[in-house]
C-alpha cells in the first residue's frame, strides 16, 4: 500500500514539474512569438517539447508521438470472409472446374508486384514461396479481428481468396485411375508477397507481437515489418549485392555456361538464378544475407 501510494505521489509531482515547465497560455503567447517547437493542445495550451526534460529522467526529451497518417476507416475493419470455392464454380455454369495441373511457376520466384506496403505502415511478408489453405486463412482472419478496433485500425488481405485447385485419389486407394478429383482450393504465393496489412491509429509496439504470432500460424515462414524496415531490409540487400568482392557467383556461373552448366539446370535456374527455386539452405530464404539466419538443419 505504501509502495502504491509513493509511486503515485511520484507520479503526480513529475506531471506537476512538466506542465508547469512546458505549458503556457494561449491567450498568453499571443503576445509573444511561439517557439519553434510549441505545439497547441487540447484545452488552449501549447506544448513545448523542445529541451522539455522529465523531472526523475533529465536525460529523455519529451518528444511528441508521430501523426497517423491512415485515419479513414473503411466500413469494415476486420478481415473479410473468404469462399472454399471460386464463386465462378458456384453458381453453376454448366461445366465441370478443371482440374489443372501442378504450376510450380507460382511458387517459385520472387514477387516483383505485391512486394510494398500500400498503406505505407505494417504489415506480413512471405519470406519463401508456399500455399496458403482456406483454413489458415481462416485462423489469420479470427486472429487478426481479435485485435483490430473500430475507429481505431483496420487490417486488409493482399492475397486473392484460394483459386487453385489441388487433386488426391483419397486414402486407400491403388495407383492409377487418372488425376484424382479436387479436394480444396489454395493460394500460390512467392518469396516477398505481402500477405496482410494493418493500418489505421496504431504503433508498432502495439501491433508486432501479435502479428508475431499470426506469422507462427503460417506455413510459409513470414515475418512481421512496418515501412521503415523493409526499406532499410531493401536497401541492405542491394549493398551487400554491390560490394560483394567475390565475382564467381551463382549467376555468373549460369550466364557464362561454365562448364556446360546449362545444359543440367532448368528453366527456372535461367530466370531466378538458383534464388527462391529450391529448399536451399542459403538462397531460398528473402534476405538471407541481411538478417544473417541460420539454416535449421544439421550443418
Amino acid at each position: 500500500m505504501m509502495t502504491s501510494l509513493l509511486a503515485k505521489r511520484l507520479l503526480q509531482e513529475n506531471f506537476h514539474s512538466i506542465k508547469s515547465s512546458t505549458c503556457i497560455k494561449l491567450s498568453d503567447s499571443l503576445q509573444q512569438p511561439l517557439p519553434t517547437a510549441a505545439r497547441p493542445a487540447a484545452g488552449g495550451l501549447v506544448i513545448l517539447t523542445a529541451g522539455a526534460k522529465f523531472k526523475y529522467f533529465p536525460d529523455r526529451e519529451l518528444v511528441p508521438p508521430k501523426r497517423f497518417e491512415n485515419v479513414a476507416m473503411p466500413d469494415k475493419h476486420r478481415l473479410p470472409l473468404v469462399p472454399k470455392v471460386p464463386m465462378i464454380w458456384q453458381t453453376g455454369i454448366g461445366m465441370r472446374p478443371p482440374r489443372q495441373t501442378k504450376e510450380l511457376w507460382r511458387y517459385k520466384g520472387e514477387e516483383t508486384v505485391h512486394n510494398e506496403l500500400l498503406l505505407n505502415q505494417f504489415g506480413i511478408v512471405a519470406l519463401h514461396g508456399g500455399m496458403i489453405k482456406h483454413k489458415q486463412l481462416e485462423s489469420i482472419r479470427m486472429a487478426v479481428g481479435r485485435k483490430v478496433k473500430q475507429g481505431e485500425s483496420y487490417a486488409l488481405y493482399r492475397i486473392e481468396s484460394p483459386y487453385k485447385p489441388l487433386t488426391s485419389h483419397g486414402q486407400g486407394k491403388r495407383m492409377g485411375g487418372g488425376k484424382g478429383s479436387i479436394k480444396e482450393y489454395v493460394t500460390p504465393i512467392k518469396a516477398g508477397r505481402i500477405i496482410l496489412e494493418i493500418g489505421g491509429r496504431v504503433g508498432w509496439e502495439e501491433v508486432r507481437p501479435w502479428l508475431t504470432k499470426v506469422c507462427e500460424s503460417l506455413p510459409v515462414k513470414a515475418y512481421p515489418v512496418n515501412a521503415e524496415m523493409l526499406k532499410e531490409l531493401n536497401e541492405e540487400e542491394q549493398r551487400l549485392i554491390k560490394t560483394n568482392k567475390n565475382p564467381i557467383t551463382f549467376e555468373y556461373l549460369i550466364r557464362n555456361n561454365m562448364f556446360d552448366c546449362q545444359r543440367q539446370l532448368s528453366l527456372y535456374d535461367k530466370i531466378w538464378f538458383g534464388k527462391f527455386c529450391y529448399l536451399d539452405r542459403q538462397l531460398n530464404l528473402k534476405w538471407k544475407w541481411v538478417t544473417g539466419e541460420r539454416y535449421q538443419g544439421k550443418y
